[in-house]
C-alpha cells in the first residue's frame, strides 16, 4: 500500500489512520517521507508495528538540529538496521560543504543511511558532487568511512 500524503504526521486524523495501517498487515510505503519532528514514542510504536520496508525522513536546513529528533526515534523505533532508515540530506542549497558532511556523520552515528541530493546539480561545485558518490554508493560509504580520505578517482 503506498501512501502518497506529503506529511500523513501532520493530519489531524493520523492516530486513525496509522492505526489503520498497522491493524491492516498491509505492506505499507510512504513514499513521501515522513516529518523527524513531528513523531512522538506512539506514533514510533505504531510505525514499529507496521509492515514498512523502508521509512524515508529528510533533513534539508543544515541550521535546523535534528539530531535529537533523529536520535529520540532511533532510540524508539525497534527496526535497527540503518538502510532501513533512509534520510534525504539537500545539499548546494543554503549549506556549506563542512554543514553538508556533518549532516552525513551525524546520520550515519545515529542509525541512519543519509542520501546525498544535489540542489542545482549542473552548477554545483566538483566536491559536492564527489560527496554525492562516495556517500550514495553504500560499498564506498562503508570501505571508507571517511571522506577526506576518499579518492575519487579510485572510487
Amino acid at each position: 500500500m503506498v501512501i502518497m500524503d506529503p506529511n500523513i504526521l501532520a493530519c489531524p486524523e493520523r492516530w486513525d489512520l496509522l492505526e489503520q495501517l498497522a491493524a491492516s498487515r498491509a505492506y505499507v510505503d510512504f513514499n513521501q517521507g515522513l516529518d523527524i519532528r513531528l513523531i512522538d514514542q506512539d506514533v514510533a510504536d505504531l510505525l514499529g508495528k507496521m509492515r514498512i520496508e523502508r521509512l524515508h525522513f529528510a533533513w534539508d536546513n543544515p541550521a535546523e538540529d535534528l539530531r535529537p529528533y533523529f536520535k529520540r526515534f532511533s532510540d524508539w523505533y525497534r527496526r535497527k538496521d540503518p538502510s532501513k532508515k533512509g534520510v534525504y540530506v539537500l545539499t548546494n542549497f543554503n549549506s556549506t560543504q563542512e554543514e553538508d558532511l556533518a549532516r552525513v556523520y551525524a546520520l550515519r552515528g545515529l542509525g541512519y543511511a543519509p542520501y546525498v541530493m544535489i540542489y542545482n546539480k549542473e552548477q554545483a561545485p566538483q566536491e559536492v558532487r564527489h560527496l554525492q558518490r562516495w556517500c550514495n554508493n553504500r560499498m564506498i560509504f562503508k570501505a571508507q568511512p571517511d571522506f577526506s580520505k576518499y579518492d575519487p578517482k579510485r572510487g
